[in-house]
C-alpha cells in the first residue's frame, strides 16, 4: 500500500461500525469497498431510494436533510464529517432511504455493499458487533434530531408571533390611513385658516404619536428595535449632521435654479425665513424662533419616531430577504407621505423624497437621534430659512 492508502485504511478501520471486527475482516472489507468522490452540492443518497450499501467518509463533510411535503423544502438535520458512516440504517430493516444526503464540500468516501458485509461477518457472528455499534449511532442521531426538532418548534413559534404582530400592524395602519382620508376635508379647512401649517401638523402629530405608541407596545419588541437606543449614537449624530449639511448646500442651489428658471419663483429672494407665514404680523424673530424650537424639540423627533422608528423599524422586523431594508424604506415613506396629502400633493411628494434620504440614514445606524437632527436641520433650512 502507498502512504495515502495506509492513511485511508487507518481511517476506515477506526470507524466505530468496523473497529470491532477482526483485522483480517477489516482488511477484506476495505479491499471490497469502492472509492467515491462527490463534488460540492452533489447528492449521494436521495430520500425514498432503495438501499443496498453504506458509506464511510474519508474526507470532507455531508449534510443529511429531510423533505417537508407541506412547505416543499429540505431541512438539514445533521452534518457528518471524516470518519463517520452514512446509509447504514438500512442494515437493520432493509427499508428505503429515510433521508437525503449531499456533499457540503468535496467529499471522498468508501462504499460498502450490505451483501459483502453480511458475507464476511456472518461466519463468526461478527455482525453482532456491527449491530451493537449501529444501535449506539442511532441513539446519538436521535438525540441530535430531538435538538433539531426543538429548534424547529421554537422557530415556528417565533414565526407565528411575527405573523400575529404583522397582522396587527397592517390592520392598525389601514385604520389610521382611513381615518385621515375621512378627515381630509376638515384638515384642509384647518390648513386654510391656520397662520401656518404647524398649527395643524403639531396636534395631528401628537394624535398619531399616541396611535404609534400602542402599535409599538403591542409588538412586544424591545425599544431598541425602534431606534430608541444608545447603540451607534455617535455615528448616527455625525452622519446625520454631515450628510445633511451637503444636502442643505444643494437646497440653496435648487432655490437659485427655481428663481432663474421657474416663473412662479421669479423675483423671490434666495433666503426667505418667513415664507411659511401667511400673516405679515407673524414675521417676527420671536415667532420664527418659537416655531423652530417646537419643530426641533417636538415635531421632528415625534415624526421620526413614527416614520423611521415605528413604521420602518417594524417593517424591517417583519420582512425577510435581501431587499427588506429597501422595501421597508419605500413602504414606510409611502404610508407617511400619504398622511401629508391633506396639506398638498406637492408636500406629499416632498415628504416622500426627503423620507427616502432619512430612511437610508436610519438604516445605517438604526438610531433615531441622528435622523431627528437631520430632519430638524433639513426641514428648518428648506422651509423656514431658504423658503423652498
Amino acid at each position: 500500500m502507498t502512504d495515502s492508502n495506509d492513511n485511508t485504511y487507518e481511517l476506515f478501520a477506526k470507524n466505530p461500525l468496523i473497529a470491532g471486527l477482526k483485522e483480517e475482516q477489516i482488511r477484506e472489507l476495505f479491499s471490497m469497498s469502492q472509492e467515491i468522490t462527490l463534488n460540492r452540492g452533489e447528492y449521494l443518497i436521495r430520500e425514498g431510494d432503495p438501499a443496498n450499501e453504506m458509506f464511510i467518509i474519508m474526507e470532507g463533510s455531508l449534510e443529511i436533510s429531510k423533505y417537508d411535503m407541506k412547505y416543499r423544502q429540505d431541512y438539514v438535520i445533521h452534518t457528518l464529517h471524516a470518519g463517520d458512516s452514512v446509509g447504514e440504517l438500512a442494515l437493520l430493516d432493509s427499508g428505503p432511504r429515510s433521508a437525503s444526503v449531499r456533499a457540503k464540500t468535496i467529499t471522498c468516501l468508501r462504499k460498502l455493499y450490505f451483501t459483502d458485509i453480511h458475507e464476511i461477518t456472518s461466519k463468526d457472528n461478527a455482525i453482532n458487533s456491527i449491530f451493537f455499534q449501529l444501535s449506539r449511532n442511532i441513539s446519538q442521531r436521535l438525540r441530535c434530531t430531538t435538538d433539531v426538532a426543538r429548534d424547529a418548534l421554537e422557530k415556528q413559534v417565533d414565526e407565528y408571533k411575527t405573523r400575529v404582530a404583522m397582522g396587527n400592524f397592517v390592520v392598525n395602519v389601514i385604520i389610521a390611513l382611513c381615518l385621515i382620508a375621512f378627515g381630509l376635508d376638515g384638515l384642509k379647512y384647518a390648513m386654510s385658516i391656520a397662520p401656518t401649517s404647524s398649527y395643524v401638523t403639531i396636534p395631528l402629530t401628537f394624535s398619531l404619536l399616541i396611535f404609534i405608541y400602542f402599535l409599538m407596545k403591542s409588538s412586544n419588541l424591545p425599544w431598541s428595535s425602534f431606534g430608541l437606543t444608545f447603540t451607534n449614537l455617535k455615528r448616527s449624530v455625525y452622519e446625520g449632521i454631515g450628510f445633511t449639511c451637503i444636502i442643505m448646500v444643494l437646497i440653496v442651489g435648487m432655490k437659485w435654479a427655481f428663481i432663474h428658471f421657474i416663473p412662479a419663483y421669479e423675483g423671490r429672494s434666495l433666503i426667505e425665513p418667513f415664507a411659511l407665514f401667511k400673516n405679515p404680523a407673524d414675521h417676527t424673530m420671536e415667532v420664527w424662533l418659537t416655531l423652530l424650537v417646537i419643530y426641533g424639540l417636538f415635531v421632528s423627533p415625534l415624526q421620526e419616531l413614527m416614520a423611521r422608528g415605528a413604521l420602518q423599524g417594524l417593517l424591517e422586523q417583519f420582512l425577510t430577504g435581501e431587499h427588506k431594508i429597501f422595501l421597508s424604506i419605500i413602504a414606510s415613506n409611502l404610508i407617511f407621505s400619504t398622511a401629508h396629502l391633506f396639506m398638498s400633493f406637492q408636500i406629499g411628494i416632498l415628504v416622500f423624497v426627503g423620507g427616502l434620504y432619512l430612511g437610508w440614514l436610519y438604516s445605517r445606524s438604526h438610531n433615531l437621534v441622528g435622523v431627528w437632527l437631520a430632519h430638524w436641520l433639513l426641514g428648518s433650512w428648506a422651509l423656514s430659512v431658504v423658503g423652498l
